[in-house]
């Protein structure tokens, strides 16, 4: 999950802003690039000071849409989910298959 969070924030902003986001992250919080798929709302809460409401909403989807493309789940945008959320329906979702699949 790491590689789609950096991958989309890159693709939208840039490999400046990626790495600045890293670094910042790394001096408030003390996130390290591999922690962020365990702390997306700090993530979150530091895509929405730095980007805007908007902006982090458009984060959020594009990395939400990344993941569930890479489970092969069909993406819904939501308004109001932010990535907890959608990360948490992709879990549900997989879990359902699981037990369907068994």
């Amino acid at each position: 999950m790491q590689r789609a969070i950096d991958g989309i924030i890159c693709g939208i902003t840039g490999p400046d802003v990626l790495n600045s986001l890293h670094k910042y992250l790394k001096a408030q919080y003390g996130i390290t690039p591999d922690e962020l798929p365990y702390r997306v709302n700090t993530l979150f809460e530091i895509l929405e000071k730095t980007f805007g409401v908007l902006g982090a909403k458009t984060l959020t989807r594009a990395i939400a849409r990344e993941v569930y493309y890479r489970y092969n789940i069909d993406f819904r945008a939501f308004d109001g989910y932010t990535l907890q959320d959608y990360l948490e329906q992709a879990k549900r979702i997989l879990q359902q298959a699981a037990q369907v699949a068994t």
